[in-house]
């Protein structure tokens, strides 16, 4: 099973993914399962060795990242068992966006206008993104197109 992660691995960082932490529960779970002498996965032996996290969001992420690698290696070996991926029900809670106030908001483009060093354009650039961020969604982007377009015109 070592040979299918570290292929698993190499394909999956082919296209972009950093997997630091996948390569380290795979790992983990390999041991586990040649622990218990076996050479396929089993859907007991991932809850078992899922349920070792320290938290329930734990082991949600370690079952769901064998079951990432799981649904590529049955592809091949079917003798693989495919473990069920919402088995410990952990659901993440986003917390709510904060909105600032006028007044908040206010208070931030004066403190990134007093930003040091005053002589330069570091405390006028600050102040006026936070009040371009600050401003109605719609007005902004095409406030920056504009004036992009306006510098390539004068250095173009």
């Amino acid at each position: 099973m070592k040979d299918a992660v570290e292929t698993y691995l190499r394909l999956r960082r082919s296209t972009g993914f950093a997997l630091s932490n996948d390569e380290y529960l795979l790992a983990s779970f390999v041991r586990f399962a040649g622990e218990r002498n076996e050479a396929h996965i089993r859907a007991q032996t991932a809850i078992d060795w899922a349920a070792q996290g320290p938290s329930a969001a734990q082991r949600d992420a370690r079952l769901k990242a064998l079951c990432r690698f799981a649904r590529h290696v049955r592809a091949e070996d079917d003798r693989h068992e495919l473990p069920p991926s919402k088995y410990f029900g952990c659901r993440r809670k986003r917390r709510p966006p904060y909105i600032y106030t006028k007044g908040e908001i206010d208070r931030l483009i004066e403190a990134a206008a007093q930003l040091h060093p005053r002589d330069t354009l570091r405390p006028h650039s600050y102040a006026t993104l936070l009040a371009l961020l600050a401003s109605p969604t719609s007005s902004w982007p095409v406030g920056i197109g504009a004036r992009r377009r306006r510098l390539l015109r004068l250095c173009c």
